[in-house]
């Protein structure tokens, strides 16, 4: 698939250098799910890790909304191996297709321990009520809620968002 895509992969990079908006939304959009995954890794074998990343997005002279922009100086004179994260991300070796099939109804897919404790966190940020998740996931109402309140405290200590109570969780009513 990677070799089928090279030509594809080629076009999206002259386009994002030397086309506009449209002809990468027009590229785009006619790939499968799978093909952007497989492109994604193809443009990632075309990029050189040992470049810096001034250089490699020195083409870089416009703004989200195609304005032109002058030069960023916040940019690094860094490699872009040198930018990637150091800390390992809470998603790493969890695979997200098999923790969205198995909360998805009539699904039944075997999860890893972490990616059960992401199917929660997943879940419960989604609108599914702690029996919804319980059911799909074959836990039971208190593994989920233990499971969400240890999420919510690694969020929590991570910076990252959390809502107050599950959305669509109604408490504290009399």
């Amino acid at each position: 698939m990677a070799q089928a895509l090279l030509p594809e992969a080629a076009g999206l990079i002259v386009d994002v250098h030397e086309g506009s908006a449209a002809d990468v939304r027009t590229r785009l959009q006619g790939l499968t799910r799978h093909e952007l995954e497989a492109l994604a890794v193809v443009i990632a074998a075309l990029a050189d890790p040992d470049r810096s990343v001034v250089d490699a997005l020195a083409w870089v002279d416009f703004d989200e909304y195609g304005d032109h922009a002058g030069p960023v100086v916040s940019r690094s004179k860094r490699l872009v191996r040198d930018a990637v994260p150091s800390d390992v991300k809470w998603d790493h070796g969890i695979d997200v297709v098999a923790v969205n099939r198995a909360l998805t109804p009539g699904e039944s897919v075997w999860l890893s321990t972490r990616e059960r404790s992401f199917a929660v966190d997943v879940g419960i940020r989604r609108g599914m009520s702690y029996e919804d998740v319980a059911e799909r996931l074959g836990m039971t109402i208190k593994a989920v809620q233990k499971a969400w309140m240890r999420a919510k405290e690694r969020a929590l200590a991570e910076g990252r968002p959390v809502p107050r109570q599950p959305v669509g969780q109604i408490g504290n009513v009399a």
